[in-house]
């Protein structure tokens, strides 16, 4: 469940409080002279850009790229231990007891419709400022979190990233949770390297990350969308589904109840039909909101239930 994670390295941690000795393990190498911060040094290992110090190394990177070479795949708690040792040894020094100083908590969730059909269905949340930037885009900020949901099948076609065969022409809602300030405050915890690999720890960002969302409003009145109407029946059946759903079940039982008492039907079996056909229309997937927020609340729910 973890993408971006960046780190600081305290030099007197490494290498006998030799940071420089790393340069020969990364590659696009380029030195910097500053009044301030005087010799730098800044290279690539894996998906992290590495700058050097003498006092200390700052990554910054997906630490799920760097081990799966994309960010679809979700990284587990077993695979990020992996991730870990893997961004260790390529950089030949330990990182495991370096400072976390920003991570996401995210995942992708294959959805019925394009992500951006459930944007207008989220509104707001306490303390944060909603924010949708692009029709594929949606945003909420704070001053030390940020929560993104947007569209990655058309984030990966605009970089020309591959789409595993799994998830070919489908629906990819992505939602990140972003925690990008005072980490220790937020999570009461000295967040370091192998603090991400806590069972505790792990579980706690992902139920966080499951309150998070519950937290945002949900509009959940009833409409529908017209994407699927193709003639002038289906047309009229969703305007009248609509208005039904709108009046309730209590409308079909009164209506029935009025039909039989003025004995409109010569058959007993023209009511009960004629209460399966409105029923039918009573809980027709018109695109109802409903639907769409149900559908989300359920995804998140069991990935916040069942990840380990």
């Amino acid at each position: 469940m973890y993408d971006t994670v960046n780190f600081w390295i305290n030099g007197s941690d490494i290498l006998g409080g030799k940071p420089f000795e790393v340069l020969p393990h990364l590659s696009e190498i380029t030195e910097r002279q500053n009044e301030k911060s005087g010799y730098s040094c800044t290279g690539k290992v894996l998906d992290y850009t590495v700058n050097v110090f003498e006092s200390g190394i700052s990554l910054k990177g997906s630490l799920c790229k760097s081990f799966f070479g994309d960010n679809l795949q979700t990284l587990t708690r077993r695979a990020t231990l992996q991730a870990v040792e893997k961004l260790s040894d390529c950089l030949h020094t330990d990182i495991s007891t370096a400072k976390v100083t920003r991570f996401d908590v995210s995942t992708v969730i294959p959805t019925k419709r394009q992500p951006a059909d459930y944007y207008s269905y989220l509104g707001n949340k306490p303390y944060f400022e909603r924010l949708q930037a692009s029709t594929n885009t949606l945003y909420y900020n704070n001053h030390q979190r940020q929560i993104i949901f947007y569209d990655k099948t058309k984030e990966t076609a605009s970089k020309e990233i591959q789409i595993p065969a799994v998830w070919q022409n489908s629906n990819l809602f992505r939602y990140e949770l972003r925690y990008n300030k005072r980490l220790n405050k937020q999570l009461k915890a000295d967040v370091t390297a192998s603090t991400l690999t806590d069972e505790g720890f792990y579980r706690g960002v992902i139920q966080n990350w499951h309150n998070e969302f519950k937290t945002i409003q949900k509009h959940k009145n009833n409409s529908f969308m017209i994407d699927d109407i193709t003639n002038k029946s289906e047309a009229k059946n969703a305007v009248f589904a609509y208005l039904l759903q709108e009046k309730g079940q209590s409308f079909i039982d009164e209506f029935l109840n009025e039909l039989k008492a003025q004995k409109k039907f010569n058959s007993r079996s023209d009511y009960t039909k004629l209460k399966t056909d409105l029923n039918k229309m009573l809980v027709a997937k018109n695109g109802n909101k409903n639907d769409l927020i149900q559908e989300l609340e359920t995804a998140i729910f069991d990935i916040a239930k069942y990840s380990r």
